[in-house]
């Protein structure tokens, strides 16, 4: 896994977080509303501070019991176990909720209330809205691994397909006329010589005779990178890169080989060079 893949994954976790956070408050906000609004309807007396804990007590149990029961789920494969690990998670939240109600209000209330009398309202306002709750959360989690994992499957996939389709050696003459095979891993760059192409592997250069257009073409471009009209570099050879202040840059190669990227490809380039967290720009 790549620097910028598990940077990803922590984003969404932390994006993950801070809605599901966001929605609770909501949630709370909404409950107290609702309240307030019920007791104008009965025209009863309303408690803020009452709302706020059998509210607050029964969304805040949410945090740590989805987080728990989402992260049991995807331990497991078998259907029914999944199934079990939800229903736990109903029944620990209606008997947890009292508890909660009970040890805030014994220690922050002038009044505690009762553990069974707040089960059974808690039974009676929230057992569906539980069910519905974890029940969809169940759903909504399966439904997205799965959609994941074939994403994975299917880029992995494409990621064989496409390695295969690229050369790993180019076999030139040199200037003997002999026969030389050399790996595109250890080239360093490639520019155009028309009509050659000049191939450039740590003190040497040699011509081979086909157009850089047509090497492009068979050069895996993940790792093979137009620069230039004239130049196309190995990424995994590029030590820094550092900016012209014109929207140029120029770019230093393992062997201090320095180059120019064109503003044109500097787009293009970038993208391509996200995966590789050597890259110094200065």
């Amino acid at each position: 896994m790549t620097i910028k893949q598990t940077y990803q994954i922590f984003q969404y976790k932390q994006k993950a977080n801070f809605i599901f956070v966001t929605c609770i408050v909501l949630f709370i906000f909404t409950n107290v509303i609702l309240d307030f609004l019920s007791t104008l309807s009965q025209n009863s007396s309303f408690y803020i501070s009452e709302s706020l804990l059998f509210s607050s007590s029964y969304w805040l149990l949410f945090l740590p019991l989805m987080t728990l029961i989402l992260k049991m789920i995807q331990e497991t494969e078998r259907l029914n176990l999944k199934l079990i690990f939800v229903s736990l998670a109903i029944i620990c939240h209606l008997f947890s909720y009292p508890a909660l109600v009970w040890i805030i209000s014994n220690f922050f209330y002038y009044h505690t209330f009762d553990y069974w009398q707040t089960f059974n309202f808690g039974l009676s306002a929230y057992f569906i809205k539980s069910v519905i709750i974890y029940g969809f959360s169940f759903l909504a989690f399966t439904l997205i691994n799965k959609k994941i994992q074939l994403s994975q499957i299917e880029k992995e996939v494409e990621a064989i397909t496409h390695k295969q389709d690229f050369i790993s050696s180019i076999l030139i003459n040199d200037s003997n006329n002999k026969k030389i095979l050399i790996k595109v891993n250890d080239i360093l760059y490639l520019s155009a010589n028309t009509p050659y192409v000049s191939i450039y592997i740590s003190q040497k250069k040699y011509l081979h005779t086909e157009t850089l257009k047509s090497l492009e073409m068979q050069l895996d471009n993940k790792q093979f990178v137009r620069i230039h009209k004239s130049y196309m570099v190995n990424i995994y050879k590029i030590s820094t890169i550092e900016s012209r202040k014109n929207g140029d840059y120029d770019i230093t190669l393992s062997d201090n080989t320095i180059l120019r990227l064109s503003r044109n490809y500097a787009k293009n380039f970038k993208s391509k060079f996200s995966d590789f967290h050597q890259l110094k720009t200065k």
